[in-house]
């Protein structure tokens, strides 16, 4: 913390970690102790990331990154928390009933097709986004791959307002290159051409597009 008052904004990696215990690496996070002890200290408000480097968060102390506002009671700020929760979602899912914010527009959505990272917001509420669309997905990076149903890293195909398949993509490093191990289509659905939205992918990761889709 004083080196962040001192210094700050500051890189994980740019701050002095020699006080910290030397331990083996965990199962988890590694050996990446600084990283975990502000991610412990931005969920107690008292620090915040203030800005970032390339893909890498510079942290500050929280008192300069957040305006200074009036305190409101812990309850208020539950209701206000929830509140803003539901408006972000648009959708949202409550006693087994779907219910629809107010001001969610409901102007027609394009066709565009696009992968879902399995931790995006669309469909990281998983019985949301089978009420929603059928659609049951879980992350099987997780489950032992005797027991998989589809792949290690499997993610959603979106096409406007539906998500109507799923494709296991994979990065071969040896030749930078993406591969598609599989794709499935949810039942009813034509399939489209998945050719598009591969190239973005690739060109973010920096690699090169597959020669080859699978159909399904």
């Amino acid at each position: 913390m004083r080196e962040l008052e001192r210094n700050g904004p500051m890189l994980s990696r740019d701050l002095k970690a020699d006080l910290l215990p030397s331990t083996e690496p965990h199962r988890w996070w590694g050996n990446r102790q600084v990283r975990l002890m502000l991610e412990v200290l931005q969920q107690r408000g008292e620090v915040a990331v203030a800005g970032r480097v390339g893909k890498q968060r510079l942290w500050d102390v929280a008192d300069r990154v957040y305006p200074q506002v009036e305190t409101i009671p812990w309850r208020e700020a539950e209701r206000e928390i929830e509140a803003r929760r539901r408006r972000s979602l648009g959708v949202w899912l409550e006693r087994g009933k779907l219910h629809v914010h107010p001001d969610v527009s409901d102007e027609p959505v394009g066709n565009r097709v696009t992968f879902l990272s399995p931790f995006d917001r669309l469909i990281h509420d998983r019985a949301r986004a089978h009420a929603l669309w059928g659609f049951f997905y879980r992350l099987e990076m997780y489950v032992p791959k005797a027991k998989r149903r589809y792949g290690y890293y499997v993610l959603p195909i979106l096409r406007g307002e539906r998500v109507v398949g799923r494709i296991d993509v994979a990065r071969e490093k040896a030749a930078n290159a993406l591969v598609v191990n599989g794709v499935w289509w949810e039942d009813g659905v034509r399939p489209v051409s998945l050719e598009p939205a591969l190239k973005r992918l690739a060109a973010w990761v920096g690699a090169t597009p597959p020669t080859s889709v699978p159909t399904g």
